[in-house]
């Protein structure tokens, strides 16, 4: 009882701390807001494709997202310091006059007073509110830039940390596994930033924590509960199965059932904050404006999980198709036959546990089915976390001793 009243105690004070900040943001002038937004423009409409540009190939897969970063940037222009709270609650924007051309939206709306504006009330739209200080000093090329260089940083450190705890091959394995969903393109725009990063701190925290359970659980829902804040429904369960895995890698359960309820308390504790957060802002949205943000959050969950005009099994193929499936499948092959050659018993437990999360990512497709058809250029990329939970446990299938011996063994009789 004392570690619900906790958890409690914790969902409140974020609650009040996401609230707090994002009204305090939107009390910062302006003035030099406005104007760093105008210098945004250009940048965004030189780029190739404008609203959806691509980064280096011409692949869905290597999409960017200057939609919906010009949408965070029209909130900003659009928030009224005399109303903060209404314009947190509301999360204005410029109306599309052309269907799909968002940058072209924020264009007119910087050069025309009168604008039609959208209100989207159902996400707390904390990306927007992490934007707002930053456009006080800077404009939109700039702040991507920044972006970059921090989440360069924190890789680096996930790396450093994983070496630490997992070894130079579980490393590699996992950088593998973010790469191949093509992780890069997300250093690279507002909407998909947060959601990485999330996920790369988790990680690292679970190097750290690892020993302390009651900790992990605790971190699991608190990130839980800043995926809801920051996130507007890209890859969201990265924040939960990337640690998760990093978590039963390090922490080898003394059996199934003790690992597989740490598993599912895991998994629970960051639903429960991802949920309570968001229905927290429906809410809110619903008390503080004349807006019933129940309905529209209900009628759009019931719409994003529908099947109309698709079927659940093909919104796993699309996501799976931007996958390099030769290149994944080479590396997969060759680890399997290596822990054919060398196999190893010792963590068959840690295995099916690895197993579980794998399919986490075709679970959240089918259940999602229409937002993951929809939008299938960026929502494949949770499935790194079935690549990684993959890897890791053909690894663990595979004695490296074993392979160590016979290495020195050929060495020695070729001195000979």
């Amino acid at each position: 009882m004392k570690d619900v009243y906790k958890y409690i105690a914790v969902f409140f004070i974020l609650l009040v701390i996401f609230f707090s900040y994002s009204v305090l943001v939107s009390l910062l002038p302006n003035q030099k807001i406005k104007k760093n937004i105008v210098k945004s423009i250009p940048a965004m409409i030189r780029a190739d494709g404008e609203n959806y540009p691509y980064a280096i190939i011409h692949k869905q897969e290597f999409k960017l997202d200057n939609f919906t970063d010009a949408i965070l940037l029209s909130q900003n222009y659009a928030i009224d310091n005399k109303k903060p709270i209404a314009s947190v609650m509301n999360a204005k924007f410029a109306s599309m006059p052309i269907p799909g051309r968002m940058v072209e939206a924020l264009k007119y709306q910087v050069e025309h007073e009168n604008v039609y504006m959208e209100s989207y009330p159902r996400y707390w739209h904390g990306n927007s509110f992490l934007l707002r200080p930053l456009l006080l000093f800077a404009d939109y090329t700039f702040i991507r830039w920044l972006l970059y260089t921090v989440s360069s940083i924190l890789l680096l450190v996930l790396g450093i940390k994983l070496h630490a705890t997992l070894g130079i091959r579980k490393t590699i394995a996992f950088m593998l596994g973010l790469f191949s969903v093509n992780i890069f393109v997300t250093q690279f725009s507002i909407h998909f930033f947060t959601v990485v990063i999330l996920s790369v701190i988790a990680c690292i925290l679970m190097c750290k924590h690892f020993k302390n359970k009651r900790k992990i659980l605790l971190i699991s829902f608190i990130i839980g509960c800043l995926t809801s804040y920051f996130d507007l429904l890209t890859a969201p369960l990265l924040t939960c199965g990337l640690p998760l895995i990093v978590y039963l890698s390090v922490k080898n359960e003394d059996g199934f059932k003790k690992g597989f309820w740490t598993l599912c308390s895991f998994v629970v504790l960051w639903g429960i904050g991802y949920a309570a957060i968001w229905s927290s802002k429906w809410t809110l949205a619903t008390i503080l404006t004349d807006n019933n943000v129940f309905t529209d959050a209900f009628n759009t969950i019931s719409y994003r999980t529908s099947s109309e005009q698709i079927s659940r099994i093909m919104a796993i193929k699309q996501n799976y198709s931007l996958l390099p499936v030769v290149t994944v499948n080479i590396l997969l092959l060759s680890l399997l036959t290596l822990a054919v050659l060398f196999f190893n018993k010792t963590r068959i437990k840690t295995n099916l546990l690895l197993l579980v999360v794998a399919i986490f990512p075709y679970l959240w497709f089918f259940v999602l089915a229409q937002h993951s058809w929809l939008h299938w250029w960026f929502t494949y990329r949770i499935q790194a976390i079935s690549i990684i939970a993959l890897f890791f446990i053909l690894i663990n299938f595979i004695s490296w001793d074993k392979i160590s011996i016979l290495f020195h063994k050929l060495i020695h009789k070729k001195n000979i």
